[in-house]
């Protein structure tokens, strides 16, 4: 059994999953250990398939475009004592891992999130926005962008709500702190090691997307389908 099993969302990302799956297995030959990464690729009309298989990644189709679905089915096939859930276009530290078993064998920890987050490219602009967006989950006590948690403590807070298009990853992190309250254990927003975020959305919605449009981002975070559906779900190809 391993210590890991990534969970990556997937739908058209043969361009990005390479460079995701290798940020993986730099984290993984840092650990020592063989990690467990398992694709949901959910209907994508590329070489997703073939791209994940060919990293020694294990590949699940998922045939409803909902990503709380995908994540929730990729993770009934992880065999790993601690699940990972990473996107397709982000990139882990090296030392992620190791940083993620320290973390969660002290018993003190549910799971949590990686404080330190940074996008692949800078403007100010992203500067901006990536800075409001973790001011406002700090407000929360909520580090998000990249999961973990136990095997077991997903089972119990049943996985990522299927009821919602977007804001799921929010409603995962809340419920695993709500949980962990009831076991005596606390949230932990991981200090050490580092995601890097891709940048596409701002490439082609703008580096000032949230401020230009603000209204149009709440009604993405309150799931208009509409809205959900042109940020996340339409085909981009």
């Amino acid at each position: 059994m391993p210590t890991f099993s990534v969970i990556i969302p997937a739908f058209d990302e043969e361009k990005f999953l390479p460079k995701t799956i290798e940020a993986i297995r730099k984290a993984e030959k840092f650990l020592g250990e063989d990690v467990q990464i398992v694709v949901g690729d959910n209907m994508s009309n590329d070489n997703t398939r073939e791209v994940a298989e060919s990293m020694g990644a294990e590949v699940i189709k998922v045939e409803q475009r909902c990503i709380s679905t995908v994540r929730n089915l990729a993770a009934a096939q992880a065999s790993g004592t601690y699940l990972v859930f990473c996107d397709a276009d982000d990139c882990i530290s090296e030392d992620a891992f190791v940083h993620i078993k320290a973390a969660m064998e002290t018993g003190k920890w549910i799971g949590g999130g990686m404080r330190d987050t940074r996008y692949d490219r800078k403007s100010f602009g992203i500067t901006l926005t990536h800075g409001f967006v973790k001011h406002s989950l700090s407000l929360t006590g909520l580090s998000m962008f990249l999961f973990y948690t136990s095997k077991e403590t997903f089972d119990a807070i049943g996985g990522f709500n299927e009821e919602l298009l977007s804001t799921e990853d929010f409603d995962f992190a809340r419920k695993m702190k709500k949980y962990g309250k009831t076991l005596g254990k606390r949230y932990c927003n991981l200090k050490k090691g580092y995601l890097v975020k891709s940048s596409r959305k701002f490439d082609e919605y703008g580096d000032y997307m949230i401020f230009k449009r603000p209204l149009y981002f709440v009604r993405a975070c309150f799931n208009d389908p509409k809205v959900v559906y042109e940020l996340w779900y339409k085909p981009r190809r």
